[in-house]
């Protein structure tokens, strides 16, 4: 009996490689499948790791600087906390008064916005009454369907209920968020020397490979957080001038919201803009203009953010497009679960970038 012939052995060796790659690709997705699990199960933990690790990035060239002065590493973190909390201390009794002052005022000012908003809302359901038709249909059958929703319901508040306790343990875990950053910064020269002994590997090229990737990508992610807080700190600083140029109330709350929301690249403009809105649409008595100008002000500050702040503080170093990121934040929140998620949205996706730029494209 004769063997195969060369087409049909290369039709099987073919069929052979491609089940093969299928078999990888589906231990990679399990094996991503338990780390993302993990994550999620311990994210009241790894939460605060991860903010103790981004203070300790942000913190760290302080230290190194101190060091050129013949400071000693232990001494010289323990005179950054003092000099940190003082710099924290002075800047809080500098704007949380005022931004307190405004939070108090808006709540007292509320209930009349509110009923400012409901006047206008009426006002412009009455002169569109086909909106308000298509409404009582659309209320007529979710009424009709609420009973199906009912057992959802309940589910999601025994998880609410199972949260507490996770909010809990995370509370805890932001306590120990300053004692993190002080052994983070303190055992940083042994982190950077010795982190390649505690990769699971025994010496081999490999080994090596997996090394060289890790510092690549570690490098991306000291290289974001750095800027990116430089960024925030600018765009809120902005977005408070602008607030107070044009003469909106709140404005110092509003740019303290939009600077440290910011963190999370574009989270910051969305929360802070549609406060900003409707305060300066019931400021004005319904003056689209005034309206218009606010939101204005929000896009010369992004204009500015995106032509060069971001570009002279960031630069390439994550070479993430500006959808890329958006994307990148909603598909992590829901793969991690909500702020873990919006955090370490970019500097992970910036790690899937460099494997794929390293192993895939090139």
């Amino acid at each position: 009996m004769n063997g195969p012939s060369a087409k049909q052995e290369k039709i099987l060796w073919r069929a052979l490689s491609a089940l093969a790659v299928l078999v990888l690709a589906a231990i990679g997705l399990l094996i991503f499948g338990v780390v993302l699990y993990t994550m999620r199960l311990f994210s009241s933990v790894l939460l605060p790791l991860a903010v103790a690790g981004v203070l300790a990035c942000l913190l760290s060239p302080m230290v190194t600087l101190l060091g050129k002065w013949k400071i000693k590493r232990a001494p010289a973190v323990a005179l950054l906390f003092v000099l940190a909390t003082i710099a924290l201390s002075v800047s809080a009794a500098l704007i949380l008064p005022v931004a307190y002052s405004e939070a108090v005022q808006f709540f007292e000012n509320l209930p009349d916005l509110v009923s400012r908003l409901q006047l206008a809302a009426r006002d412009f359901l009455a002169a569109h009454p086909a909106l308000v038709e298509q409404g009582q249909q659309l209320a007529e059958q979710a009424k009709q369907r609420l009973p199906e929703y009912g057992s959802a319901v309940a589910r999601y508040a025994w998880s609410g209920v199972v949260g507490a306790f996770g909010l809990a343990q995370l509370f805890l875990g932001l306590i120990m968020i300053p004692l993190y950053v002080y052994y983070f910064l303190l055992e940083k020269e042994t982190i950077e020397r010795r982190w390649q002994s505690y990769v699971p590997m025994r010496n081999s090229a490999l080994r090596d490979e997996v090394v060289l990737a890790l510092g690549e990508i570690n490098k991306h992610l000291i290289a974001f957080f750095r800027g990116q807080v430089l960024v925030a700190v600018l765009v809120g600083f902005l977005t408070g001038i602008g607030m107070l140029a044009i003469g909106l109330r709140y404005a110092i709350l509003i740019g303290l919201v939009a600077g440290v929301l910011s963190i999370v690249p574009y989270l910051g403009v969305v929360c802070s803009l549609a406060p900003a809105l409707l305060v300066a649409y019931a400021q004005s008595n319904g003056r689209w203009g005034y309206v218009a100008l606010t939101a204005g002000v929000f896009g010369v500050v992004q204009l500015c953010e995106g032509l060069w702040i971001s570009p002279k503080i960031m630069g390439n170093r994550t070479g993430l497009h500006p959808l890329t990121v958006i994307v990148s934040i909603l598909v992590w929140s829901i793969l991690l679960g909500g702020l873990l998620g919006a955090i370490l949205a970019v500097p992970l996706t910036a790690t899937l970038k460099v494997l794929l730029n390293r192993y895939i494209w090139r």
